[in-house]
Order: C-alpha cells, then sequence, then structure tokens
C-alpha cells in the first residue's frame, strides 16, 4: 500500500529529476555556446580545417577543355576482368552485417557478370538501410554513405536495363535504399549541433548520391516527380553547392590526401561525378581532380609501391607495406592499360575492392600518366604543395628509383602521418622496413621529414641500412652500395649521432 508519504516523496523525486533535466539542457545549451565563441567549430572532428587557395604549379598540365561523354565506353585490364569473375561468384552476405561496402559491390559485380540475376534482385529488395549517413560517433551510427556511393553507381549503370535490375528492385533502390533526396546538403556530422564539419569523402559520397537520385528522378520519374523542383539539381541549389566543393578541391587541395582508406572513398565518389552527372561542369571538375591525383601517384610511386605521408588515420602510422593503399589497387588496373604495362610483374596488393570500382566505371587517367606510372623514362624532381597547415610531398626518381620525403605531422588537428625518407629501387622490395630510409629523431610526430632535393636528402638521424645490402666501401662514416637491379644508382649513406645522408648517383 502506497502511503500519502511516499506519494508526496516520489512527487518530490520527479519534480527534482525534471528540475535537474531542466538545468542541465540549459547548462548544455550555455556549454555549447561558449564552446562555440571561443573555438572554431572546424576545429573538432577531421574535416576540412586552416586551408586556403594554393596556385596551381607552372608545369601543371591544363585541364581538359571538353568534358568525355558521360558513361562512354572504355578499356579493359587483365586485373580488373579477374577480379570481376571472382566478385560476381561471391556468396551474397548478410546486408546487417556487411552492407555497408562489401554487399554493394558483390552485387554490382553479379549484375555486370549477369550471374545470379534473380537472386541479386530478391536480395536488393529485402535490403533494408540499418545505418543513417553521415560519420558515425558514439551519438549516431552513421557511415550509409558508403553504402549509396555503389548503389548509385549500380542505378546508373543498370537502371535502364529491366532484364538485370527489375522494376519493382529498381523502385526499391530508388525510394527505399537511396535514402538521400532535395538540394540541402548535410555539411556536419549528425547530432553535433552544427559544430562539427563532417570529412571530405563523407561529402563527397553523401551528395554524390543525392545528386544522382535527384536527376534520376528529374529525367526518369514519374510526370510528378519531374516536375517537382526538389530534384531539380539547378533549381534546388545542389548543382551549384557541388561545383563550388569541387572548386574549392581543385583550388586548396585534396584534403584526405593519401589516406588510408579514405583516399579510396573519395576517388570512388569522384569516378561517379566524373561518369553521370548531366553537368558539364561537375563531370569537367571530377576528370580534372581525378588526372591531378593520378598524376600526383605517378610520380610519387615506383613499381605500384609507395611509402608517402598522408592526412588520416593516425592507426594506419606504423603499417610498412609499400602499395598497400587504395590508389594502388585503382592504378594497378589503369597502369595494365597502358601501352607500356609490366603490370603483371607486381604481385597484386590489398584494397581489390577498389579494382573491382577501377574496372567497371568508366575513367581512365591520361595516357602519359599511366605510362609514368609503369616507368620513369628521365630524372625528375617535384614537389606537391598543400597549404601552410598541411605538409608537402617531395620526390627525387628516376629510371630505378625514387627518393620520398616522409612529411611532417602539423599538430594534432592535422591527422598527418610523417613517414621516413625513404628510397625506393626497382628491387621488388614490397616491406619499406627493407629499403634505405632516413626516420626522424624522437617520436613519429616530431619528425621533419621533408629534406629531398635532386637525389639528395638529410635528416636529424642515422641512415637505416636493410640488412640485405652489403657495402662496396665503408670510410669516415660513409658507405656505398649498388642495387642489385640493372637500372639501379649507385647509394652513397653517411651516418652520424644526429645526421644521416643520402646520395643517389644514377651512373654507376
Amino acid at each position: 500500500m502506497i502511503t500519502k508519504k511516499d506519494q508526496m516523496v516520489n512527487y518530490h523525486r520527479e519534480r527534482g529529476l525534471v528540475l535537474w533535466a531542466i538545468l542541465l539542457g540549459v547548462s548544455g545549451g550555455m556549454l555549447l555556446g561558449l564552446l562555440s565563441l571561443f573555438f572554431e567549430p572546424d576545429w573538432f572532428g577531421a574535416g576540412r580545417y586552416g586551408t586556403h587557395p594554393i596556385p596551381l604549379g607552372a608545369q601543371m598540365p591544363a585541364p581538359c577543355p571538353t568534358a568525355r561523354e558521360p558513361n562512354a565506353p572504355s578499356q579493359k585490364s587483365s586485373e580488373g576482368q579477374a577480379t570481376l569473375e571472382r566478385w560476381s561468384a561471391r556468396d551474397l552476405p548478410d546486408w546487417r552485417a556487411q552492407g555497408k561496402v562489401t554487399a554493394p559491390r558483390i552485387l554490382l559485380a553479379k549484375l555486370h557478370a549477369g550471374v545470379d540475376i534473380e537472386e541479386v534482385n530478391r536480395y536488393l529488395r529485402a535490403a533494408r538501410p540499418v545505418r543513417g549517413t553521415g560519420s558515425t560517433w558514439k551519438f549516431h551510427y552513421g557511415d550509409y554513405d558508403f553504402t549509396m556511393v555503389t548503389l548509385s553507381t549500380l542505378l546508373y549503370m543498370f537502371g535502364d536495363r529491366p532484364d538485370r535490375l527489375y522494376p519493382d528492385t529498381l523502385e526499391h533502390l530508388l525510394h527505399r535504399l537511396l535514402i538521400m533526396e532535395g538540394g540541402a546538403p548535410l555539411v556536419t556530422v549528425p547530432r553535433t549541433f552544427g559544430l562539427i564539419l563532417d570529412t571530405e569523402n563523407h561529402h563527397l559520397m553523401t551528395e554524390g548520391s543525392r545528386y544522382l537520385k535527384n536527376q534520376w528522378l528529374a529525367t526518369y520519374g514519374t510526370e510528378e516527380q519531374r516536375a517537382d523542383p526538389r530534384y531539380d539539381n539547378r533549381e534546388n541549389g545542389l548543382e551549384a553547392w557541388l561545383v563550388a566543393y569541387l572548386e574549392e578541391m581543385l583550388h586548396e587541395g585534396v584534403y584526405e590526401f593519401n589516406s588510408r582508406p579514405y583516399i579510396g572513398f573519395t576517388m570512388q565518389a569522384l569516378l561517379n561525378l566524373e561518369a553521370y552527372p548531366d553537368s558539364v561542369r561537375i563531370r569537367q571538375l571530377s576528370r580534372y581532380l581525378l588526372d591531378i591525383i593520378n598524376m600526383q601517384y605517378a610520380l610519387g610511386s615506383l613499381d605500384l609501391r609507395r611509402y608517402p605521408p598522408f592526412r588520416r588515420q593516425y592507426k594506419q602510422a606504423r603499417k610498412t607495406a609499400l602499395g598497400a593503399d587504395p590508389h594502388t589497387a585503382f592504378m594497378r588496373v589503369w597502369a595494365d592499360m597502358s601501352e607500356a604495362s609490366d603490370v603483371a610483374a607486381v604481385k597484386p596488393g590489398s584494397y581489390q575492392e577498389f579494382v573491382l570500382l577501377a574496372e567497371l566505371l568508366p575513367y581512365r587517367p591520361p595516357e602519359d600518366v599511366r605510362a609514368w606510372t609503369v616507368a620513369k623514362p628521365e630524372h625528375y624532381f617535384v614537389q606537391y604543395g598543400r597549404g601552410t597547415t598541411a605538409c608537402p610531398e617531395l620526390y627525387s626518381g628516376g629510371p630505378g628509383y625514387l627518393l620520398g620525403a616522409g612529411g611532417v605531422n602539423r599538430g594534432w588537428r592535422s591527422h598527418i602521418v610523417a613517414k621516413p625518407i625513404t628510397l625506393l629501387l626497382s628491387d621488388g622490395e614490397t616491406d619499406a622496413a627493407r629499403c634505405f630510409q632516413i626516420p626522424g629523431h624522437g617520436p613519429w610526430r616530431t619528425w621533419n621529414s621533408t629534406g629531398v632535393y635532386r637525389r639528395f636528402a638529410v635528416a636529424n638521424a642515422p641512415v637505416s641500412v636493410p640488412e640485405q645490402y652489403e657495402a662496396l666501401v665503408e670510410t669516415g662514416g660513409w658507405r656505398i652500395f649498388l642495387g642489385a637491379a640493372a637500372t639501379s644508382p649507385v647509394i652513397a649513406a653517411y651516418s652520424g649521432d644526429r645526421l644521416g645522408i643520402l646520395a643517389i648517383f644514377p651512373e654507376p
């Protein structure tokens, strides 16, 4: 039996809880307000921060004056076709467990190969979004844009092929699975009160998918949908927003440069935007950005191996595998299409799922970019500027060698991982720990590994010489080495307590 006293206690307890909730709500609001006054919102998270326009270098090729025709036919590669065959033969996984990335790509492969069409359509119709868009954090289960970016590709590849994508499956795809539409871009991370700018790859995947869904409905939808201004990308402002965003990337640089794994998803979104929009300007900008990214790869790699500094993620800092990044997966396919290709001599790397996208989407890099990826016909020195809040990339390369700077971390918010100065040789080595290197002194976050010039490098720590190399001559702190390959240069290495020098002499 509840007494009057118990009722009063419960009343005051409930009243107290309500008052505490109000107090905490007001306090939280005031705290957020103060934070917004004293801190720049963009400082939080990993979105673009502190960047400014950087003039393009004098040697930067001009963009193609015309955009490639949408969805034009393109070449095939042996590795891409083999990957397509493997992925089309895979079993369809549990959607809730693997619907973020893997399942949509298996669906794409099966539809392209004409395999298990009935099963694919049934599987797609049973699928439901199990996440929200935008970055995942404690109070938001996101990342559905990773799913949508591949589903958008699937829509445009097979939306007009009812023998592959059945009409009722197409309707389900448009109205249940592609959940973003209209013209209001999702700029900040959901449920962060607008304080945390979302990241580059999320912006491109989310808004690219939104744009392409709008475009489809405005073109092929019902009469009501075709007349609805929500789906008109010019009228709703989304096209102008995307153009401005891509121009910012062009003028200020790709923010998540060399990122593991996010550069792969940035490129995937750009591949969609290069292939499918009606907007010539969006296709032009997307293509030019892809060309720039791939040109930087071509000059910053050797035999499809590289070891560059990168922005995001810090947890990838200790990995030493050469070429273990999504960009290399894309380039393996595109380089295989080069007239100078010798890709078969290089073992397949990780991130093979991006091989599938490189094969199926229509973009192809310029032939010169592909040729320089495969072989370095002459000696060169190149610098990629990334602004005052990032770090440059510097490379001295030529036939049989690539000397690369490792960059510098610019503080915790920069998310930049600095690497040792590393000399790659055409020796087939796949682990950076077995290459000539000059690390910095102390923890990697304190390194400034930018001391690279033409066939010369210096840093404040001794040279690390791989165990498989034996000095031909050793005197006064200097050691002379010769690589095993016919094109290998002579290498001079000097080590002191707080000094390391590498000098490259291409002609033995």
